[in-house]
């Protein structure tokens, strides 16, 4: 018996296909004869590119060449009768940062409503096609019913439908024959040998061509790739047994931990995102703050895979979920996120990668993170532009040892929120523990540049970074904060800190302006030093000065 599935007919896949390409020529080599099969059989094609195909290049040189590969791919795609390209342009060899791909792929299904979708498999080894594997994946689980097929370029997939190409062989051939500027002779015989490999086992000496793909409907596809990518990437490829073992299995499987209240549009992108990593979580904990925007049934309906814990009401503050989020986590690592942060697709694989390489006493990986209105000043700025160990960190978007949170005990749930990352890194610091800074990776943060305005977050910052200093301080350093904080933070321009110039307190960036136009300044300050004052007492049973090397007073 022929371990082989037997030929299918293209005609049963379709009226409408959607073919989604990593670099111009992908489409070709990993399906161009189902594409010309389709097309000869009246079937309306489109292909989806998603790089511009010029890695290494720049500026006018980059241009030119991406317009090249354009040109090569839509003269193929002529020759193959697809009906239409769509360019996504995004830069080549840095397609996992794009934490947009996933919202672009999802809305290119909705729009065009493919009978099948034809898309790289997530057992390719190229770091674009793992990418947009992962983001299709993600992006079909919202279309549980959606037929697709996914094709090797790089790997062969373990193929469970066969395509006889012999028909259509010649027109792959001259469509290969178009890309001149990725050596077309070899990629013509390259793709001859591909398909001539699957043909041993056919009894028909006829079938001299053959593309294999693996089918499934969308709904299966994201356990499909998050299988795979726990197989290949987590145990290696000899590995058996389940995707969950082996994440289980991997001293540096991650948890992401998610608190939420009343952004349910935003989390759902954020979930998104999650699903379409390359390196997958091994779980997804989400705490509801009892929000009333239906976030709970949707989470329910559209992510079954999340763990979500609802709390009774709406008054805990983001240090205590956040607490019980980190609680429910098993495994090594934990994701700090925030609900509207939007991670790219190899934003938790290079994170953990830049972790491996560090010691145990580094408890936590800071990303980059972008967010609106931030100046182009600010992230170009050298100063950011540099890995350094830090006494605080992006509460938004962090990867942490789960050991290293729990000997530190987590957030203060006094705090409430706002500064929490301040004062918990104290404790890590306290306990040899180091806070790294690593600008190689950045995440999406939708929260505008700068402290949030407003009363309450005036109260919160201002209340809960005296609260921290109290704790850890040095005498010394505790004395000359006031006068600090006067000249150095609240008499900061604002030129200074959009250029970069603050590093490290990015709690306090802003705080001039909100002290400016936040209607009663003075009294929600006023009530701030009250709580401060009330509190003292508990801050004086907790003070542990720190006088590690990383310990910096929040001013810059």
């Amino acid at each position: 018996m022929s371990p082989h599935p037997p030929l299918v007919d293209v005609r049963t896949l379709g009226q409408r296909l959607l073919v989604f390409a990593t670099h111009p020529d992908d489409e070709v080599l990993g399906c161009g004869g189902l594409i010309a099969l389709a097309a000869r059989a009246g079937a309306r094609v489109r292909v989806l590119v998603a790089t511009d195909g010029a890695a290494g290049r720049e500026g006018e040189d980059r241009a030119r060449h991406a317009a090249l590969r354009a040109a090569e791919s839509r003269g193929a795609g002529e020759l193959l009768g697809v009906a239409e390209h769509v360019f996504l342009e995004l830069p080549d060899g840095r397609l996992g940062e794009q934490w947009t791909l996933v919202e672009r792929l999802t809305r290119e299904l909705a729009d065009f409503a493919p009978d099948t979708l034809v898309a790289p498999s997530p057992l390719e080894l190229h770091a674009d096609h793992l990418a947009l594997a992962a983001a299709a994946a993600a992006a079909l689980a919202a279309r549980p019913a959606q037929r697709a097929l996914l094709y090797g370029v790089n790997t062969a997939v373990p193929a469970t439908l066969l395509l006889d190409v012999t028909p259509v062989s010649s027109e792959k051939q001259a469509a290969l024959a178009r890309f001149v500027t990725q050596d077309a002779p070899k990629l013509v015989a390259r793709s001859a040998a591909m398909d001539a490999a699957r043909t041993i086992d056919q009894d028909d000496p006829q079938v001299t061509a053959v593309e294999g793909f693996v089918e499934l409907r969308g709904g299966a596809a994201l356990e499909y790739a998050r299988r795979a990518r726990a197989l290949a990437q987590v145990a290696g490829p000899a590995a058996g047994g389940s995707a969950a073992a082996s994440l289980e299995a991997d001293p540096f499987a991650a948890t992401a931990v998610i608190t939420t209240w009343n952004k349910c549009k935003d989390l759902c992108e954020n979930l998104d995102g999650l699903r379409a990593q390359v390196r997958p979580f091994a779980a997804v904990v989400v705490v509801d703050n009892a929000s009333g925007d239906g976030t709970a049934a949707a989470l329910r309906e559209r992510y079954p895979e999340v763990r979500l814990v609802v709390m009774p009401h709406s008054r805990y503050g983001a240090c205590e979920t956040f607490n019980i989020g980190f609680a429910t986590a098993t495994t090594p690592l934990v994701a700090i996120l925030d609900d509207d942060v939007v991670l790219p697709p190899d934003w938790l694989a290079r994170t953990v990668e830049r972790l491996r390489q560090e010691p145990p006493t580094t408890a936590i990986v800071s990303t980059e993170v972008v967010e609106p209105e931030m100046p182009a000043s600010y992230l170009e700025s050298p100063l950011l532009a540099r890995e350094r160990y830090m006494s605080t960190f992006r509460g938004c978007a962090s990867l942490a040892r789960a050991d290293a949170l729990r000997a530190a005990g987590g957030y203060d749930e006094r705090l409430y929120i706002y500064g929490n990352e301040r004062d918990l890194t104290c404790r890590l610091l306290n306990l040899g523990y180091r806070v790294l800074q690593f600008p190689g990776v950045r995440a999406f943060h939708k929260t505008p540049f700068g402290i949030k305005m407003g009363k309450r977050s005036l109260y919160y910052h201002a209340r809960n970074a005296w609260l921290t200093m109290f704790k850890y301080a040095p005498a010394g350093a505790l004395a000359r904060l006031p006068w600090l904080v006067l000249t150095q933070v609240i008499l900061r321009g604002r030129a200074r800190e959009q250029a970069g110039g603050v590093t490290d307190a990015t709690g306090t960036i802003g705080i001039g302006r909100s002290l400016r136009e936040t209607p009663g300044a003075t009294w929600v300050v006023f009530k701030a030093g009250c709580s401060v004052l009330a509190n003292l007492p508990y801050c004086l049973r907790h003070r542990s000065p720190c006088r590690a090397e990383d310990f910096r007073l929040p001013l810059g």
